[in-house]
């Protein structure tokens, strides 16, 4: 009974996650019966914020995400990872501007900032907006009805799903901790011919990763091991302005060259950002902004990626004690912490191009990756 209710709780923030990418307006509600409206700021006008106002009954409030808030000059407190931003009637326009424009400072007394604590409505929705892959600013208004009853009407007269706190809750890490083999056959490939890949699914919900086991050195005791995240611009079209694919070639001719290993490849798409938002990001870094920078701008933390699916993933292949095939000093704390030992850290020395030098150097002196020379 417990499994089911995890299962349908993450069913129905993945559902909410969805209703705000085709533009819809989601319920989000509090276990103490606060709730509110939520739409999607990339996906709203100024039409949609006078009518979500006029049918809540309260003003309108803009939510931003602390990394948006320093970008344009504003520090919260830690503990608030969110704030609402209250705009008079007359400045609507500056809306957009603030949800995901240029990095133009926040100033003027005619915006109300409120920082919004941890488990708020605010910060739910910034989750909710974030597991969809869109930008996590969004048009919230307050419904002024706390009786759970009377906010059911209101959601089933307004076609409006409702999504509660512990839907939430249960979500990111319910979702990347619940993975099984859903398929696995011999690839041969350009690296090894003897190569078998494994397909992972996500028991309820989420991303579809999967493992690519090289050689009789997978079955090692200590299997060479490499997480790597999906990068379609550096691993299939060769982009220069990352070193994702020198990363990915690299790692697996190691591989086949010390007898084999895993390679976990994650779906994690720009620190697990998505497509869309690493471009919107790349735009930013080509106004000056660095990758750190851009991603904040956009609302994001720096890194957004789990890599407990990883762990699982290795745990279903039987494997606990790994070498690691990194630069990044998070995937060997957040491995640990999940149960895979990481008995050594194996360094992946690539050289620089002009496009990526200044990304490698952001690297290494902004995100703590281990890089001697650049």
């Amino acid at each position: 009974m417990h499994d089911q209710q995890i299962k349908n709780a993450v069913m129905r923030a993945a559902r909410g996650g969805t209703e705000l990418r085709r533009g819809g307006t989601v319920m989000l509600r509090l276990a103490n019966g606060a709730c509110g409206l939520c739409r999607a700021a990339e996906l709203s006008d100024g039409d949609d914020i006078t009518r979500l106002s006029r049918l809540a009954g309260s003003a309108p409030l803009l939510v931003l995400t602390a990394p948006r808030l320093s970008s344009l000059g504003r520090v919260l407190r830690d503990g608030y990872p969110v704030a609402s931003v209250a705009l008079p009637n007359n400045r609507h326009d500056a809306f957009f501007d603030l949800a995901f424009g240029q990095n133009d400072q926040l100033t003027g007394d005619d915006f109300t900032i409120i920082a919004e604590s941890a488990g708020s409505l605010a910060d739910m929705a910034a989750q909710l907006l974030r597991s969809a892959k869109l930008i996590p600013a969004c048009l919230f208004v307050r419904l002024p009805l706390r009786d759970i009853a009377a906010q059911d009407r209101f959601a089933r007269q307004h076609n409006m799903m409702i999504v509660e706190s512990r839907d939430i809750d249960q979500y990111s890490h319910e979702a990347a901790s619940f993975v099984k083999i859903a398929a696995r056959a011999r690839v041969p490939l350009a690296v090894s011919e003897d190569t078998e890949i494994v397909m992972f699914r996500a028991e309820i919900g989420g991303e579809e990763h999967f493992a690519v086991l090289i050689g009789t050195g997978a079955n090692s005791d200590t299997p060479l091991v490499r997480l790597h995240s999906q990068c379609i611009t550096g691993d299939i079209l060769g982009s220069l302005k990352c070193d994702c694919g020198d990363q990915l070639e690299a790692a697996m001719q190691l591989m086949a060259d010390s007898g084999g290993g895993i390679l976990v490849y994650l779906a994690q798409e720009g620190r697990d950002i998505g497509l869309l938002n690493k471009m919107r990001a790349y735009a930013l870094q080509d106004n000056g902004l660095d990758t750190v920078d851009a991603n904040h701008a956009l609302g994001f933390d720096t890194d957004e990626r789990l890599f407990l699916p990883a762990a699982r993933i290795l745990q279903a292949l039987n494997v606990s004690n790994i070498q690691l095939i990194t630069n990044n000093p998070d995937k060997i704390s957040q491995l640990e912490q999940h149960g895979i030992h990481v008995t050594a850290r194996v360094p992946l020395a690539l050289d620089a191009n002009p496009h990526n030098r200044h990304y490698l150097k952001t690297k290494q002196t902004r995100t703590g990756h281990l890089i001697d020379k650049i």
